[in-house]
């Protein structure tokens, strides 16, 4: 006795629908979750050590490049003008934060002499930002 076979190839389209839909949420999935790393505009080879604290959102950053450049806010702070504009600066943060003063922190560039660190901290503590830390990394981490 023979069966009559019922089975046949069925070729469809493929639908584009689900596919978008997946693709859409992949791509607010690594959108989103690449905000959260914070990756800096500019490369500073910090010191190491294995002291740390915690990063606060009302924090103020002061970066120095291992090309003697400061940055304040993303501004570029010359010191061919004698680091007025960096006092001019602070002061403008101090006064935007109101009654509390925020936390300075220094990112400078291991390369960096520490005079130059000391000096510029010097300015930022005469502009009344008594909170003062030296950012570094983790020791053993590149």
């Amino acid at each position: 006795m023979k069966f009559k076979r019922r089975l046949s190839i069925f070729s469809g389209q493929l639908e584009l629908t689900p596919l978008v839909d997946v693709v859409l949420l992949l791509l607010i999935f690594f959108v989103l979750s690449s905000s959260l790393i914070f990756s800096p505009g500019l490369k500073v080879d910090l010191p190491e050590s294995t002291a740390s604290t915690s990063v606060q959102t009302t924090d103020l950053v002061l970066i120095i490049t291992d090309k003697h450049e400061v940055y304040f806010r993303d501004k570029l702070i010359s010191p061919l003008e004698g680091y007025e504009l960096l006092r001019a600066e602070l002061q403008n943060a101090k006064l935007a934060h109101g009654d509390e003063t925020p936390r300075l922190i220094v990112q400078a560039d291991r390369k960096i002499p520490l005079g130059r660190v000391i000096a510029i901290m010097d300015i930022a503590w005469e502009e009344g930002f008594n909170n003062l830390a030296i950012a570094t990394r983790p020791k053993g981490e590149r």
